[in-house]
């Protein structure tokens, strides 16, 4: 597990080191720094995979992303069981050892909405993973389900599961989301693709909710059957109600309680509230860590590491942390 980050003139970080348990919440006003965060382990997996150039598509080169209020160059580190390893950025010459980094599985707010179909690889290093829009998913699925099957832990079944398969359980929490929804797919490996339906019908004749869900839970599950992994999720609440947004919280829980290391960026009170009854209801106050994001008068980013008790209750309540629902209806007393 990785216990800690630590970033040195990466974007709008000066400096900060970041405490991780198995499961963090990042959270914060919009443009704060959550994503940096998030990016800054996708960084540091491609060093720890020995790629040389470390830059993510899309996001510009070392000047683009070097902190604005300094001059100091980036330097991104990790701690893993009380070890500190650095890596030299944007051209990596380090050597690792990649089985200290754990597994990491990404999930994007840009994952797909309903699609007619969903792309499949057919590598054999990746047919049984998730890419961060959503893609393989139903191949993964057929992965463990079919070709090589596997029981989930008794801890992380869903109680009205009718047995401990994947299929089964990913099919149960989709009812959780809809009730009585009928989750079926299809994989074509002669056209590289799948298909999922819904009651029989295609995914772009149904809510955006299930499609948008299902690599989540589809990820969360699938990250409990082997050891060592990291799943990332950004705003798990997109296109779900606040009865779906607090059962999916208790299956991040769940798989975070169980060994997976969860890292979640959300705006989701209802996520955040189904956390806090989680830990009321387990022996899991410890294992969370909850780190508020704001900008401050320079545009660099300020942390508040925020603490559940055993209870589910926060004492220290940071001015806009999950408290618009009380403005709001104040203003209606």
């Amino acid at each position: 597990m990785i216990n800690s980050i630590t970033l040195k003139a990466f974007k709008s970080f000066l400096y900060r080191e970041l405490d991780l348990e198995n499961l963090t919440i990042l959270t914060g006003l919009n443009s704060s720094g959550k994503s940096t965060i998030i990016q800054s382990l996708l960084i540091l997996d491609k060093a720890f995979k020995n790629e040389k150039n470390l830059l993510l598509d899309g996001h510009g080169t070392e000047s683009d992303l070097r902190n604005k209020n300094s001059k100091e160059t980036i330097e991104l580190s990790i701690e893993i069981n009380s070890i500190e390893y650095s890596i030299e950025f944007p051209n990596n010459e380090k050597t690792f050892d990649a089985t200290f980094f754990p597994k990491v599985w990404h999930i994007s707010a840009n994952r797909f909405g309903p699609q007619l179909s969903i792309p499949i690889s057919n590598d054999a290093q990746s047919k049984n993973m998730i890419g961060k829009n959503g893609e393989n998913v139903l191949q993964c699925i057929k992965y463990y389900d079919s070709i090589n099957p596997v029981s989930l832990d008794e801890s992380i079944k869903h109680p009205d599961a009718t047995s401990f398969t994947l299929l089964e359980n990913i099919r149960t929490w989709l009812k959780v989301i809809s009730p009585n929804v009928d989750f079926n797919y299809e994989v074509i490996d002669i056209s590289d693709t799948s298909y999922a339906t819904y009651d029989g019908y295609r995914a772009t004749n149904v809510g955006f909710g299930l499609s948008y869900i299902l690599p989540v839970i589809t990820t969360l599950l699938v990250s409990t059957i082997e050891k060592n992994n990291l799943v990332i999720i950004e705003n798990p609440e997109a296109h779900l109600h606040p009865k779906g947004q607090t059962e999916l919280a208790k299956l991040i829980c769940l798989c975070a309680k169980l060994g997976t290391q969860v890292i979640v960026e959300t705006h989701s009170d209802h996520i955040f509230t189904g956390v806090r009854l989680f830990i009321k209801e387990n022996d899991f106050a410890d294992k969370t860590l909850i780190h508020w994001f704001e900008l401050n008068e320079n545009r660099n980013t300020d942390v508040t590491t925020i603490f559940i008790d055993e209870d589910g209750r926060v004492n220290d309540w940071p001015k806009c942390f999950f408290d618009q629902f009380e403005l709001n209806h104040s203003k209606l007393i």
